[in-house]
């Protein structure tokens, strides 16, 4: 097999349209009951959102090929090589980490919990390489 799978999610855009909609009924506000108070705020708030707009957001996500796993993979590319995992452990009791690796060895290294694909997709893509994904949710 020399598939290469690979999960990207770019960041959300909610924060920019609600920065957006909430700046326009400011300066509606503004406009049509004279509320002169409010020009600062409608200010501070564009600005803020153009400079979340500017902010680089690199992607989230994972990729994996015949050999590694590597997560944050267009962040902090971190590669595991799938034959030192034993097996990946899926739960929600973690708020930072839902999927867990666990090492041939003993040891375990959570993941970003926006890394991971469903649970469903990612025991696929890991069953076809070997990888058992364990569910305890």
């Amino acid at each position: 097999m020399n598939d290469v799978y690979e999960y990207r999610k770019q960041r959300g855009r909610g924060v920019i349209w609600l920065s957006a909609i909430t700046v326009v009924f400011l300066l509606g506000a503004i406009l049509i009951f004279g509320a002169t108070q409010f020009i600062t705020v409608a200010a501070i708030l564009g600005a803020v959102m153009l400079l979340w707009m500017a902010m680089p957001a690199p992607a989230a996500g994972i990729r994996v090929d015949d050999e590694y796993l590597t997560l944050s993979a267009w962040r902090k590319p971190r590669q595991i090589r799938l034959n030192d995992i034993a097996y990946l452990r899926a739960t929600d009791q973690s708020p930072d980490s839902d999927v867990t690796v666990v090492y041939k060895d003993g040891r375990e290294e959570g993941t970003f919990k926006g890394d991971m694909p469903d649970f469903d997709t990612l025991a696929e893509v890991m069953a076809a390489r070997g990888v058992p994904v364990r569910d305890t949710v």
